[in-house]
């Protein structure tokens, strides 16, 4: 197990109250081991993750949120240290040097996945990137939790822990 959750929702989300959902979900995560988390930086869903996870690292200092990139953007590059006051890595992701530009953000998301062993999502709409990675997160059989459907975790693998299969059966899981 990877030990990692990544994050995956629309740009646009109309409900700050996200923030207190996301550190609970990610709290249960910590509670079972998970130690990083891997946001990208590209929308409202992404920016609640982060500044969730940033809150927890106050509780669980051991706790890393990396900021996961296509690309060195000047923005980054520019404000770098401002960056790691957030983020304790910037990792670019690894995807193929001939990926054409306006598919980075997608292979970078895919990317995100493939390396994480759990997604907490908001899925709302059945378009766009952030349904694309949510249904790539599916086929690689990934533990999902969409914070728009309150109730549910989805898996359809058996690499998980034994302690989270209790939990999740146990209703621990929200």
């Amino acid at each position: 197990m990877a030990n990692r959750c990544c994050f995956s929702g629309h740009s646009k989300i109309y409900n700050n109250n996200l923030i207190d959902t996301i550190k609970l979900q990610a709290e249960l995560l910590i509670a079972n081991g998970i130690t990083e988390f891997w946001v990208s930086n590209y929308g409202d869903f992404d920016k609640l993750s982060a500044i969730a996870i940033k809150q927890l690292k106050n509780i669980y200092p051991y706790v890393k949120l990396l900021l996961v990139i296509p690309y060195v953007t000047k923005e980054i590059d520019l404000f770098k240290n401002e960056y790691y006051k957030t983020y304790d890595e910037i990792l670019i992701a690894e995807i193929p040097y001939n990926t054409p530009y306006k598919c980075k953000i997608i292979k970078s998301n895919q990317f995100m996945v493939d390396n994480c062993d759990f997604m907490i999502c908001y899925i709302k709409n059945h378009f766009g990137g952030a349904y694309q990675t949510y249904n790539y997160a599916l086929k690689h059989h990934k533990i999902i939790k969409n914070l728009y459907k309150k109730d549910e975790w989805f898996f359809n693998h058996s690499s998980f822990s034994i302690n989270l299969q209790i939990h999740i059966r146990h209703g621990i899981f929200p």
